[in-house]
């Protein structure tokens, strides 16, 4: 191993540790507010033994969440709060990572820095130096909220550890994505694709009753381990190797490629364009059909999976108390299954319809915008064709999963909800090209957060109906006036942004 591989790893560190200070603090300060809010919350509503035992028994055998392994206020705080806490820090660890490697890549700052006394692997080394320290931090202040509202301090430390282990694992994966893909927005699409199928392999092994499945999930480390409920320390000696085991693989394949490669190359084009591409539609149709194919494709066999066991869920959840009310209100316990798991799709689909429009800004970035539009093509139609693919793309993501599972309509009068929240990116985009990507994430997120605080009772509904997403939870009637004005506003705020980008400058990064 060469002495300098690692040179000037601190220095970079210094500078990681300056960027993206928002997020890097919501890694470790949200595990705590997660585990303290629902800790509290739930001491507060659950302080009968009957109230208690009548809670666990009308959430025992979700398939989302699994099972509440501890009949204590401890074993269904940690039930509802880790799968909530690891997706988000899992989000927030593989953007870090991208954002630091391949993204840096791809607009020559990594290779400015390269061209001087800094190592090979110093830059690589000095992200996942800053975005372990983070979740390690994050689940060490989990654990002190547990800690703070009196829960068993080796169960805490369990959860806390097991959920910052999860992070690591979805950040050395994340690199390993910087690695093999060609750009950053491929990076992120592999990255949040691995978590998307992570989630409905612990759906499968849940569904099954098959707990060893759990292991072959960073999302359902936590289930396995046990916290609260006789922890299972054996689940560290799978989960530390594994992390380890994707860390060593991205260096591998670092060491082994050029600066601003890839191992998924990009097809070379026609040296003379096809007929078919002679808009700024069949452009941005050329550029997106790749993550718009692989997002229909996943809601497909998302959708064809979940069907195939629908017999098993509806045998497994007859005649249990699996969510009673929306049960009632939908038909029964495998409908309201059905309704939560669409619903979760949806607001994951969101994330594709705000990728594909910053898409947008990508290119704009990149200096090639200017180019498109030095030629005929307007700036409405050259924008619009990219908001066309977006729009209709997570329709037909969500049409398909619909389709498949037989819920078609329920699964279309959600997706106004996913519209409404990107056409906030369209208008950021036409009137603040630069702040549209923190600021269109941000939101996205601060509404997810907005709902698992109002679903531990931290909110009330008054505050959880500023979310979009409040207007089509399960169970709620999605009548035709509130279909209507969400259209009429994203219809508004896209024509806004329109208008904004054609009265501005192009800017790039």
């Amino acid at each position: 191993m060469k002495q300098n591989e690692y040179t000037a790893t601190g220095k970079l560190l210094k500078i990681y540790l300056r960027n993206n200070k928002v997020m890097t603090l919501l890694l470790i300060l949200l595990p705590f507010l997660f585990s303290y809010a629902a800790a509290a919350s739930n001491m507060a509503i659950l302080q009968t033994p009957d109230q208690l035992s009548t809670y666990i028994r009308e959430n025992q055998g979700n398939l989302l969440l699994g099972t509440i392994a501890a009949n204590s206020i401890a074993g269904a705080t940690i039930w509802r709060i880790r799968l909530s806490t690891v997706i988000i820090t899992s989000i927030l660890s593989v953007v870090l990572i991208i954002n630091n490697t391949r993204k840096d890549e791809d607009q020559g700052r990594l290779e400015l820095l390269r061209a001087g006394a800094v190592g090979t692997r110093a830059s690589l080394t000095a992200v996942l130096i800053k975005v372990f320290c983070a979740n390690l931090l994050g689940g060490l202040a989990m654990a002190l909220g547990f800690i703070a509202t009196s829960f068993p301090a080796v169960g805490s430390l369990v959860a806390g550890l097991v959920t910052a282990l999860c992070g690591c694992c979805c950040a050395a994966m994340a690199a390993i994505a910087a690695q093999i893909a060609p750009n950053a927005r491929l990076a992120r699409g592999l990255s949040f694709g691995a978590l998307a199928f992570f989630s409905v392999w612990q759906i499968i092994a849940n569904a099954i009753g098959n707990a060893k499945l759990l292991l072959w999930t960073p999302f359902g480390w936590s289930a396995y381990a046990r916290p609260f409920a006789g922890e299972n320390f054996l689940l560290f000696a799978f989960a530390v190797p594994a992390t380890a085991l994707l860390t060593i693989i991205a260096y591998i394949l670092s060491d082994r490629r050029d600066m601003g490669g890839s191992y998924l190359r990009e097809r070379s084009g026609r040296i003379y364009a096809h007929k078919s591409l002679k808009s700024p539609l069949a452009l941005a149709w050329r550029q997106q059909r790749g993550m718009l194919f692989v997002w229909v494709v996943a809601y497909a066999v998302m959708g064809l999976i979940i069907a195939s066991l629908m017999p098993n869920i509806n045998k497994m959840l007859e005649g249990t108390a699996f969510l009673p009310v929306l049960s009632e209100v939908l038909g029964g316990a495998g409908h309201a299954f059905l309704a939560i798991l669409a619903y979760i799709l949806t607001q994951v689909l969101t994330a594709y319809a705000i990728m594909a429009i910053l898409r947008i800004r990508e290119e704009e970035s990149m200096t090639r915008t200017e180019l498109v539009l030095s030629s005929a093509a307007s700036r409405i139609r050259y924008a619009t064709g990219h908001l066309f693919i977006a729009f209709v793309g997570s329709a037909a993501a969500i049409a398909v999963f619909g389709f498949c599972v037989g819920d078609f309509a329920s699964c279309i009068a959600r997706l106004p909800a996913v519209w409404l929240i990107a056409s906030v990116t369209a208008f950021l985009y036409g009137l603040a090209p630069r702040a549209a990507a923190p600021v269109s994430w941000g939101l996205f997120g601060a509404l997810l957060l907005l709902e698992f605080l109002w679903e531990i009772r931290a909110i009330g509904n008054n505050v959880f109906a500023l979310s979009p997403f409040s207007w089509v939870y399960p169970g709620v009637v999605v009548s035709f006036p509130v279909i209507f004005t969400m259209l009429l506003v994203a219809t508004v705020l896209v024509g806004l942004g329109l208008i904004c980008f054609s009265n501005r400058d192009i800017i790039a990064e």
